[in-house]
C-alpha cells in the first residue's frame, strides 16, 4: 500500500516537474523571439551633405519627410552659423526648391519656421512646403536647390 503510493506520488512529481518545465522553456522562448524581433532596427536614415551648401547657407539638412496625408513636405535642418542661418532663413522671398529626383515638378511654395529673431547653433528648425500634384513622395530621393548650392538624393521619409 506505501509503494503504491509513493509510485503514484512520484509519478505526479513527475508530470508536474514535466509540465513546468514544458512552461518554463516556452516562456523563455517566446521572450528570446520578442527581444530579438523589437531589436530590428529598419533601414537608417541618412542625408548626403554639403560642405558648399553647409558654409554658404550656415545649416545642415537633416531631413525630408512627406507629412499631412501626403500635402506637406517637411525639410528640417540643423543650424551650424547662427548668423547665416538667420540671413538663410529672413530671405522669405528665396526659400530653397525641392525637386524630386524621378519626376518633374517643383516644390517651392514654403511656410518657414520663425523662432525668434537669433538662430541657436545646434537646434533643428524647419520648413513646410505645400506638396503640389504630390510630386515629392515618401521613399523616394529630392533635390534641395538652396542658395546656388544643391544637395541631391536626399532621402524622403
Amino acid at each position: 500500500m506505501l509503494q503504491r503510493k509513493l509510485g503514484e506520488w512520484w509519478r505526479r512529481g513527475a508530470v508536474r516537474i514535466a509540465v513546468l518545465t514544458v512552461l518554463v522553456l516556452t516562456f523563455a522562448a517566446v521572450l528570446t523571439w520578442r527581444v530579438q524581433s523589437s531589436a530590428d532596427a529598419g533601414k537608417p536614415y541618412q542625408v548626403p551633405q554639403d560642405r558648399q551648401l553647409e558654409s554658404s547657407l550656415g545649416i545642415r539638412i537633416a531631413q525630408a519627410a512627406v507629412v499631412a496625408d501626403g500635402g506637406i513636405v517637411e525639410l528640417r535642418y540643423t543650424v551650424l552659423d547662427g548668423q547665416k542661418a538667420s540671413k538663410f532663413q529672413n530671405d522669405v522671398h528665396h526659400p530653397p526648391v525641392l525637386r524630386s529626383e524621378r519626376r518633374k515638378g517643383d516644390v517651392y511654395r514654403a511656410a518657414l519656421m520663425k523662432q525668434g529673431h537669433e538662430l541657436r547653433p545646434g537646434q533643428t528648425y524647419y520648413i513646410l512646403y505645400l506638396n503640389n500634384g504630390n510630386a515629392i513622395r515618401s521613399g523616394e530621393t529630392l533635390e534641395v536647390d538652396a542658395g546656388g548650392a544643391k544637395l541631391q538624393h536626399v532621402p524622403v521619409r
